[in-house]
C-alpha cells in the first residue's frame, strides 16, 4: 500500500480523530453548560431566596419595632437562626467550587468530610466503607467521584429526608463502584428525567460520569430509598 492509497488512509484515521476530538470538545462544552444552569438555578432558589425572605423580614420588624418591642426581639431571634441556617448552606454550596481538598485530604479524605459536613447540617447518621480501586484514578476520575458524592448528598439534604446514608465503594471484577444509598423518600427517574429546570443535579453527575467513561445509575421509586451508582472501568482482574 503506497503513495494516495497511503495517504487516503492516514486522512482518514486522522480525521476520525479529529471527529472524536470535537466531539469531547463539545460533550465537555454541553456540561460546563448545564452545570451553570443547575447552580443558576441553586443560587436563585437557595442564597437568593434566602435573602429575600430575610428582607421582608427585616421590614416588618421595623414596622412593629415601637410598638411591640417584644414582638421585634422575638422576631430578631428568628432571623438570626435563619441566617445561621443559610449561611450553612452557603459555605456547604461555596465548597463545590473548591475541589482542592482532594490535594489535602485526598478522595477516601475528602468524602468522609463532606459525609461528616452533611450528617452535621441534617442530622442524618452517614455511613462510609470504601475499599481502594485496583488502580490510582486519575486526577479526572477523583474530581468526577468527590462531585457525584455531593451532589447525591445535596439531593438527600434536599429532597429525600433520609434518616441514614450509606456511602459504599467496592472493587468489582471489571470496574470500580461507588454507592450512595439512602432511606429516605424515593422518587421516579424516568419522570424526573422529563421535568424540565428540576433535573439539574442528575443530569450534572451523568454527563460528568459520561466524560470519564464510566457508568451512572440511578435506581429509586415511590416506595422509599434512593441508590445512586458510579461505575469507574478497571479492566477484567487478571487471572
Amino acid at each position: 500500500m503506497s503513495g494516495p492509497h497511503v495517504y487516503s488512509a492516514v486522512m482518514d484515521v486522522t480525521r476520525g480523530a479529529t471527529d472524536l476530538s470535537d466531539e469531547v470538545r463539545i460533550r465537555v462544552v454541553q456540561a460546563q453548560e448545564a452545570e451553570r444552569s443547575r447552580l443558576a438555578q441553586e443560587v436563585h432558589d437557595g442564597p437568593a431566596q434566602a435573602l429575600t425572605n430575610a428582607i421582608f423580614q427585616v421590614e416588618y420588624i421595623e414596622r412593629v419595632l415601637d410598638d411591640d418591642p417584644v414582638l421585634a426581639r422575638n422576631e430578631l431571634r428568628f432571623l438570626r437562626e435563619l441566617l445561621r441556617r443559610e449561611l450553612g448552606d452557603v459555605r456547604s454550596f461555596i465548597s463545590r467550587f473548591r475541589p482542592r481538598v482532594l490535594d489535602q485530604l485526598g478522595l477516601e479524605g475528602s468524602i468522609r468530610e463532606a459525609a461528616e459536613n452533611m450528617a452535621a447540617l441534617t442530622g442524618a447518621a452517614i455511613e462510609t466503607e470504601l475499599a481502594p480501586p485496583r488502580r490510582p484514578l486519575t486526577d479526572a476520575e477523583q474530581i468526577v467521584v468527590f462531585r457525584v458524592v455531593q451532589e447525591t448528598l445535596q439531593n438527600v439534604r434536599k429532597h429525600a429526608a433520609a434518616h441514614h446514608v450509606v456511602i459504599s465503594a467496592r472493587q468489582a471484577p471489571d470496574a470500580w463502584e461507588l454507592e450512595v444509598r439512602d432511606d429516605g423518600r424515593g422518587f421516579d427517574p424516568a419522570a424526573m428525567a422529563t421535568r424540565q429546570g428540576r433535573n439539574f443535579g442528575l443530569q450534572f453527575m451523568r454527563e460528568r460520569a459520561e466524560l470519564i467513561g464510566a457508568r451512572f445509575e440511578v435506581r429509586s421509586g415511590a416506595e422509599g430509598g434512593t441508590l445512586v451508582t458510579l461505575a469507574i472501568p478497571m479492566g477484567e482482574e487478571s487471572r
